[in-house]
């Protein structure tokens, strides 16, 4: 999967060509999408983890 990067575009979520959408990654808010939906939940289930088996 090719990452969209172009700082100039305005749009957070760009069109594909085949369908669907992309993150603009040179948009700060696509930044905060990206560590909002996967890293901060991924970072919760690993304390987690760890705590139970801890």
């Amino acid at each position: 999967m090719a990452l969209h990067r172009d700082p100039r575009d305005r749009r957070v979520f760009v069109p594909k060509k085949g369908g669907g959408v992309v993150l603009n990654f040179g948009h700060p808010i696509a930044w905060a999408i990206l560590i909002a939906t996967t890293i901060v939940p991924l970072a919760i289930v690993a304390v987690v983890t760890i705590a139970v088996l801890i």
